[in-house]
């Protein structure tokens, strides 16, 4: 209804006040369309997104548990790696096929066993979920009510032609919350407390309309779910695990708990986030009603009681699960405001993608056993997904409404901020917790060196200025993407091309992610210079990461070119058009760097862990090949001891004994300290196999004699990675 008086009202009091009246008028109406847009919209609301975080934290915190129960902490795993060493000589080629295809098995098996960890956590949040909701009437002793007057002004308030109409319960006990959106899809419900009916018809409708809003956006469920799951985390993988290093701390229990402390408040920050977000959603729902009055939702926030000092407390700790009535009351008259995206949000999600690639990676890993580099573009290109599922569409829809974290410095700081996340991320992850090889002395193939603690500062600090700067220009960039395909708020292809920018998006993150997570596995596992930076240095990489900006720039180009239009019309691209350009160029260029590596190239696969034998001992004490001449002599003999680590290779052949010819661990650490030059240099390399061919073992005389059919040409990948799987393996297990 109109404000304005009509021809035969009486005259207003002033002219100022007809103005004023009519200017309120106008701005409300303003904001109630404002707001319908945006929940009508076809783009995902910050609730969606932001439950994305939540599934990414739950589904790598429970992974990593299942891995930490199931696989470590199981001793069948050892031995069913162990069985496959062969019992008896055959032909080179059916050797190392046999026991390359028997490793793998055993680590896809335990990859499948990883893997049922989500799975088994979804499940059992769907069946937490559906008997919470029985429980909880049974505890409130809820009944269903048709006849009273709240069950009438439920139905009054009730839009016509919106799917099943929701039923009223009534608690018996419990006074406190008022009412609540519960039930399902099918079977809507309002849960609401007699106290109800002491309020105004006014106010019981504005709750209704609230609580209605819930159901029409249908963030019930997934809410509900997604707080079923993080009681589960807690309840059922942090605790045990808690009273297990209690019981038995070892090396890493320190570092376990810490990062699972950490994990936890990650988590329950996100989840009250969600809650939050989510009242905002529903609050701008209510007033986009058509049939409410003007005001009516701020108005029944604006009676809400000043929060108490308990309240104000737990606000400020980011633990409170509605937001404060002033915030509420400034969303509503900005909507636009709830479609932000703050750099809290964005170190969040940042944390949330370190957390799971780790262990998404190795997963993948087990799928490709001889192609790690593609592993972790693989991994790189599922997490650029999930982060551009929850950053990309924040972006796009800050763009769409004009907001201000959508300008250049907000963006670059919020995007900076995602770099830091993944970094943090990455080392609060439970394999960062140390080196589970050396500290367990039976981990599984899976396992792997993360932690950057042990590097030197300066290798620390660049990996963290590289992920800091990619995150300002992936979010420059996305936040250009978004205006050169003209990001809107509604429209019959708003939600298509945003899906569609998501999909670039994680496209042009998988090579970037993937190299950066590969890199500092092998820093943190000190690898060799030239086996770290084997990731980035190949042509093909190089040509691929360059061909994949290009094609990420098409879009800013051609936008920036239709607004100086030339002779030649260069306006008359489409936003699909260039969608599909930047996409092939993308897709390319992520192809080229991760298919393209050399195949004489040595893999970038790294030996985990130290060798149980922690020292080779030499003939004589005045023998010139030990390159520790301060190692104390052995007592009863006159041998000297040498740290496997202070050897990086075997010395001249000259100056080899026969002890060190046969000492298998000492061949495996020359082996995994000589870098790609054992393989590429067809001299070293025939030396490496003339080393393998001489020790009592029939995996490494077989990658011998392989090796040695061609030792000038190209490096046959199979014997390669299987001495590096038969060396880890005696590494591990000292057999």
């Amino acid at each position: 209804m109109s404000a304005l008086p009509g021809p035969e009202s009486p005259p207003c009091p002033s002219h100022s006040t007809t103005t004023a009246t009519t200017a309120a008028t106008t701005t409300t109406t303003e904001q109630s369309d404002v707001a319908r847009a945006l929940v009508s919209s076809p783009l995902p609301l910050p609730t969606t997104t932001r439950l994305a975080l939540l599934v990414l934290v739950a589904g790598a915190g429970a992974s990593f548990a299942t891995w930490w129960w199931l696989v470590l902490g199981r001793d069948n795993w050892p031995g069913a790696q162990l069985a496959c060493l062969p019992d008896a000589d055959a032909a080179p080629d059916e050797v190392l096929a046999g026991f390359t295809g028997c490793v793998n098995d055993v680590r896809l098996a335990q990859s499948a066993v990883v893997l049922c960890g989500p799975l088994a956590l979804l499940a059992l949040a769907v069946l937490c979920r559906a008997a919470g909701r029985r429980l909880s009437l049974w505890r409130w002793k809820a009944t269903p009510d048709h006849s009273s007057a709240l069950a009438r002004r439920l139905a009054a308030v009730v839009p016509e032609g919106e799917g099943p109409r929701p039923v009223l319960w009534v608690r018996g006990r419990g006074v406190g919350i008022r009412a609540r959106a519960s039930g399902t899809v099918r079977r809507p419900r309002i849960v609401a407390d007699s106290y109800l009916l002491s309020q105004s018809d006014r106010s019981v409708d504005a709750i209704f309309r609230h609580e209605l809003a819930h159901l029409r956006l249908r963030d019930v469920g997934r809410v509900r779910l997604a707080m079923a799951a993080g009681w589960l985390l807690l309840l059922g993988v942090t605790l045990p695990m808690v009273v297990a290093l209690a019981r038995d701390p070892g090396l890493l229990g320190t570092g376990l708990l810490v990062r699972m402390a950490v994990v936890l408040v990650v988590v329950l920050l996100t989840l009250c986030a969600v809650l939050r977000v989510r009242e905002h959603d529903a609050d701008l729902a209510a007033a986009a009603d058509p049939r409410a009055p003007r005001d009516a939702t701020a108005a029944h926030i604006g009676r809400a009681l000043a929060p108490r000092r308990t309240e104000r407390l737990v606000r400020s700790l980011g633990l409170a699960t509605h937001p404060a009535p002033a915030v509420r009351l400034a969303v509503l008259a900005d909507p636009a405001r709830s479609w932000g995206l703050s750099s809290l949000e964005c170190l969040t999600t940042g944390l949330a993608a370190g957390l799971v690639f780790t262990d998404l990676t190795l997963l993948v890993a087990a799928l490709l056993p001889d192609h790690t580099q593609l592993a972790y573009m693989v991994g790189g290109l599922l997490t650029g997904w999930a982060v551009s599922g929850v950053v990309t569409v924040a972006w796009w829809r800050a763009v769409a409404v004009g907001h201000r974290d959508a300008d250049g410095p907000r963006a670059a700081t919020a995007g900076a901020a995602i770099g830091i996340g993944v970094l943090l991320g990455s080392q609060l992850a439970g394999r960062a917790a140390g080196d589970w090889v050396r500290d367990t002395g039976t981990a599984d193939g899976l396992a792997t060196a993360l932690s950057l603690t042990q590097v030197p500062p300066v290798q620390a600090l660049a990996l963290g200025a590289v992920l800091v700067a990619g995150g300002a220009l992936f979010a420059l960039w996305s936040t250009s993407l978004a205006r050169a395909l003209g990001a809107t708020v509604d429209g019959p292809r708003s939600a298509p091309v945003c899906a569609a920018a998501v999909g670039l998006s994680g496209l042009l993150l998988a090579v970037p992610l993937g190299s950066w997570f590969l890199f500092a596995r092998l820093t943190a596992a000190r690898a060799a210079p030239d086996i770290r930076w084997a990731v980035i240095d190949t042509p093909w990489w190089v040509a691929g990461a360059l061909t994949a900006v290009v094609g990420a720039l098409v879009p800013a180009a051609a936008a920036r070119g239709s607004r100086h239009p030339g002779p030649r019309g260069a306006g008359r691209f489409r936003p699909p058009v260039l969608l599909a350009a930047a996409t092939v160029l993308v897709t390319a260029g992520a192809g080229w760097a991760a298919f393209g590596s050399e195949p004489s190239r040595a893999p970038a696969t790294h030996i985990s862990g130290d060798s149980p034998v922690s020292a080779a001992r030499t003939d004589s004490p005045n023998s010139q090949n030990q390159p520790d001449p301060a190692a104390s002599p052995v007592s009863g003999s006159g041998d000297r001891t040498v740290p496997l680590d202070q050897l990086p290779v075997l010395p001249p052949k000259e100056e080899r004994t026969d002890a060190m010819r046969a000492d298998t661990a000492l061949v495996c650490r020359a082996l995994s300290l000589g870098g790609t030059a054992i393989w590429t240099d067809p001299r070293r390399r025939a030396d490496m196999a003339e080393l393998l061919g001489g020790l009592d073992d029939t995996v490494l005389r077989a990658a011998s004699d392989v090796l040695r059919r061609d030792p000038s040409g190209p490096v046959d990948t199979h014997a390669l990675v299987t001495s590096v799987l038969r060396c880890d393996l005696y590494f591990r297990y000292g057999r």
